[in-house]
């Protein structure tokens, strides 16, 4: 959490569909051990920015709705670039979580009730760590409280620049 709010000095393209599609993969046996099934939708969506920390924020955000999740649950992990600029959103089935706590969710060790699934694993940081990702690359978090229960977590990144090319982004055919 320290590195992503010092800022980010080093910027390089990112394909956030090919840093998901990586840790999509390496998380699948978790989530079908807990019967919950993961779909899909990744277009490509290039921006700028520490791959490293990307790639540390989209892991947040999947691990995130994988333990906060119902047996038999689902999530889904979306990619694409609208005039906004590439944003992956992530959804999950899971507990109802009242709107007024949704800020709680983004401050360090802060966990809702003991009530909610897998309460025995994490620390409260996930989400703190996908915040200070986010602000580190200026980039516009959005979470809505699912009326079913669970959450949907988007995170916008700021368009490339002119000067960068979206065939320079890791994952990108040319």
């Amino acid at each position: 959490m320290a590195t992503s709010e010092r800022g980010v000095t080093h910027r390089q393209p990112v394909d956030l569909a090919h840093v998901a599609t990586g840790i999509l993969r390496s998380r699948r046996d978790q989530a079908a051990e807990k019967g919950i099934d993961i779909a899909e939708h990744l277009t490509p969506a290039v921006t700028t920015g520490d791959p490293r920390l990307i790639e540390s924020l989209i892991a947040d955000l999947v691990d995130n709705a994988i333990r906060h999740n119902h047996p038999a649950g689902r999530v889904v992990v979306t990619t694409e670039v609208s005039r906004l600029g590439a944003a992956i959103t992530v959804t999950n089935s899971g507990p109802d979580i009242p709107e007024d706590q949704l800020h709680r969710l983004f401050q360090p060790f802060q966990r809702l009730s003991a009530d909610r699934n897998d309460h025995h694993s994490g620390h409260g940081l996930g989400l703190a760590i996908v915040n200070a990702v986010a602000e580190a690359h200026h980039a516009t978090l959005t979470t809505i409280a699912r009326p079913q229960g669970g959450l949907t977590v988007t995170v916008h990144f700021v368009p490339l620049p002119e000067r960068a090319s979206p065939q320079d982004a890791p994952g990108v055919m040319r």
